[in-house]
């Protein structure tokens, strides 16, 4: 790859097949560009300058035409080295200080991954969206609080709408490209809540003149798919499909208003994660415990006893690959039952797996290697 020898390389962001790594040495940082589907360099190395008084450094794909990295300093006072690098040449668009932190800081805006856009959290103001010198440019007024950022990996397209409290208000939905806002279709005398994004859409927790607590979806431009005929709430676990909390039992459906599931009313916030035809679905405390639902037929299945949250990799609707600490393994998502397991690091060699777009990545020290299925 063109790095120094002993370089530790960890994955940050990707654009479909083209993956972004940080090239870590004792004395700095490299941006690296990996096309992970042929396994071909994108570009050279681009040096991110040196540790010293740096806090730490992360980098975000923004446009997404360009990655901005940014190295916050231990001084708090002092501006944040930035660059923006062109995401396809390596080229160095800018290299310069500026007023964004890749961490909360007092009076700064922190920039915050969406989909394959970078927005900037502004105070208790409102969000800001980031060009291609690190300025802030398109502002929507509200809280500056996104409501869903990076957390989970998820089997869906990155999402081009985002959500923040309303300051008082209704949340405000609105897109991560141009900052418009996107208003549901609905009556006037509603008076909106809280806004959930979904896949292709996104519902709204609303109360109308009967004061009722009811929800409606909406495709990507604000226009109504579907008013379900019941009252309950959004249940703020469930992004890759709608779950509607009701007083006795909790539903999954459609954005247009299908209902795929019915499930005994959880007391703690159920988490759920979508799989193929598979609904899994964790209300224990630890989120170990994932039983799963047919989307198809509503049918309920087997109870899968691992991490299918933050150390979910990816699945082809039949087996999923789960992160294991320095390793990962497969499950057999109809049985639950353990399939394989890749080694574990040891004191000669460390090991890290990731996910970038469809390919599995395993670091071995400093080697990368694309993972197949075993025969």
């Amino acid at each position: 790859m063109g790095l120094p020898p002993g370089t530790v390389v960890k994955a940050l962001r990707n654009v479909g097949d083209r993956g972004y790594f940080l090239g870590i040495t004792a004395k700095g940082w490299w941006l690296v560009g990996i096309d992970v589907g042929i396994g071909r360099r994108l570009f050279a190395p681009v040096p991110l300058g040196t540790a010293e008084n740096a806090l730490g450094i992360d980098c975000f794909v923004n446009g997404p035409i360009d990655v901005l990295c940014i190295r916050d300093e231990r001084d708090p006072n002092q501006q944040a080295r930035t660059w923006v690098v062109d995401a396809q040449t390596g080229n160095i668009v800018f290299d310069a200080v500026s007023d964004l932190r890749m961490r909360p800081a007092e009076k700064h805006p922190q920039v915050i991954q969406v989909g394959n856009y970078v927005v900037a959290e502004a105070g208790r103001s409102g969000v800001h969206g980031v060009g291609r010198h690190a300025e802030l440019t398109w502002f929507v007024p509200g809280d500056g609080v996104l409501k869903q950022s990076e957390a989970w990996g998820r089997d869906v397209a990155p999402q081009t709408l985002a959500v923040q409290g309303g300051a008082g208000l209704g949340d405000v939905v609105f897109s991560v490209s141009d900052g418009k806002l996107v208003k549901p279709s609905l009556p006037d005398s509603s008076q909106l809540g809280r806004a959930i994004v979904y896949p292709n859409g996104f519902g709204y927790e609303y109360t109308g003149p009967d004061k009722l607590d009811r929800v409606a979806f909406f495709d990507n431009s604000g226009a109504r798919l579907s008013r379900p005929e019941l009252t309950g709430t959004l249940r703020t676990g469930s992004l890759d499909v709608p779950m509607i909390e009701t007083e006795s039992k909790d539903i999954v459906m459609t954005l247009e208003g299908r209902q795929l599931v019915e499930i005994p009313k959880s007391e703690l916030t159920p988490y759920a994660r979508r799989i193929g035809a598979r609904l899994f679905i964790a209300s224990d405390e630890q989120q170990r415990d994932w039983h799963q639902y047919d989307l198809r037929t509503g049918a309920s299945g087997k109870t899968c006893e691992s991490d299918l949250g933050f150390g979910y990799l990816g699945s082809d609707g039949a087996v999923a690959i789960i992160a294991d600490g320095s390793s990962a393994g497969a499950i057999d998502l109809a049985t639950c039952d353990p399939l394989w397991a890749l080694p574990h690091e040891t004191r000669e060699s460390a090991i890290e797996v990731w996910k970038v777009n469809t390919t599995l990545i395993q670091r071995t020290n400093d080697d990368l290697f694309s993972l197949v299925a075993p025969k």
